[in-house]
């Protein structure tokens, strides 16, 4: 089985689904682009400006490292630091969502479906998002090799006590102090606000451009009748689509501590259905699509195989549909131990528990989507 062949099947069973949904009038709309793309950006700079801002700290007498809370308390700044950065990282994160969602025609489809204006604006806005993203990394990068290489030379001026030594030592203490506290924390939203940068960039420069251009929403032409298998995929693809959603939706609301006590009342409404609708609702989806991929790949190969594409994909479907039962045996052996042990006081193995059970749980929800995306192309024998 080649990789090439697989990644190009999925890619076409992509561009397939996005030709076969209609767009959002509200989300393609240009003043609906160029919104996102404002609010893209002023996030992001918002963002970057509370990163800027050290945690006040203090160390104990074992060296450990503690925010110094009173100080927080009796400044504004800090509040007013954590709650601009949950919610401008709530903005951040939902408005590239968003955005991908609104340029995704233009984004992922290949030449064929587009005008040549779209190629052409694609072209530009990825060539130029890039080179600026390329050269701003660069120009960082150089500054601090500038400040690595030479920064003795900087503090021997005037024996150690002129103005250059004073300002190169207190830009040192500053760059310290901004991870000190809370280092892998730190670190995560930097790269988190750079990764941002890199995948955004060329897709905002794209939404203002074609935001000038008024764009005619295709009209997507209805199959007068769906196989059995494509039906239930179809099915399968819009409900793990409406669950997603929502649970996107609860973790936003909850992405910081001031964004969860301003909306934490939001969340508590939609804990209720989370619970009662959502959890449950993924649990049977997962069971009926395997299932359902199981008995189809069974079914195509006993009744028999119409041509050799036919046999492939019922190996795929069997294999993928394999792959997902064995990721959800391990995810629930795993919960279950969890669950069965949480008043024990166990060994530190128990800490790889919950973790082992979340990756494999994140890796099930693709395995199970390849096999649901080659269920739909095995031929009915009803």
């Amino acid at each position: 089985m080649s990789n090439t062949t697989l990644f190009a099947e999925l890619r076409a069973a992509r561009i397939e689904r996005i030709l076969a949904t209609k767009q959002n009038r509200i989300v393609t709309s240009p003043w609906m682009r160029r919104t996102l793309s404002l609010i893209a950006i002023i996030s992001s700079y918002a963002v970057l400006a509370t990163l800027l801002i050290p945690t006040p700290y203090t160390i104990s007498k074992t060296n450990r490292i503690y925010q110094d809370y009173h100080l927080m308390q009796s400044n504004w700044i800090y509040d007013f630091r954590d709650t601009t950065q949950g919610f401008a990282l709530l903005l951040l994160v939902w408005s590239f969502i968003l955005l991908r969602m609104s340029m995704r025609r233009v984004t992922l489809l290949p030449n064929e479906h587009l005008d040549e204006l779209q190629i052409t604006n694609r072209d530009w806005a990825f060539k130029t998002g890039y080179l600026v993203v390329r050269r701003i990394g660069l120009g960082v990068a150089i500054g601090f090799a500038f400040l690595a290489f030479f920064g003795a030379q900087l503090t021997g001026f005037s024996a150690g006590y002129g103005p250059t030594p004073k300002t190169f030592r207190a830009l040192e203490r500053y760059m310290s102090d901004l991870s000190m506290e809370d280092p892998f924390g730190f670190y995560f939203k930097t790269f988190l606000l750079l990764a941002f940068v890199a995948y955004s960039f060329p897709l905002i420069l794209l939404a203002w451009r074609e935001a000038r251009f008024p764009e005619t929403v295709p009209e997507v032409a209805v199959a007068i009748k769906l196989t059995n298998e494509e039906s239930k995929a179809k099915f399968y693809f819009r409900t793990l689509k409406w669950m997603g959603f929502f649970v996107a939706v609860c973790a936003s609301l909850a992405i910081s501590p001031k964004v969860f006590m301003t909306l934490g009342f939001f969340y508590y409404i939609l804990l209720i259905p989370l619970i009662y609708w959502v959890i449950p609702g993924s649990v049977v989806l997962f069971v009926w699509a395997s299932i359902t991929a199981s008995k189809g790949a069974l079914a195509a190969r006993k009744a028999g195989f119409s041509s050799d594409m036919q046999r492939r994909w019922a190996n795929l479907t069997a294999a993928f549909a394999t792959t997902t039962l064995v990721l959800g045996i391990v995810v629930g052996s795993l919960m279950f131990f969890a669950l069965s042990n949480m008043w024990r006081s166990l060994g530190p193995e128990f800490g790889f528990v919950l973790p082992t059970a979340f990756i494999a749980g994140l890796l099930m929800v693709p395995a199970q989507a390849i096999s649901m995306t080659y269920y739909a192309k095995l031929e009915s024998k009803v």
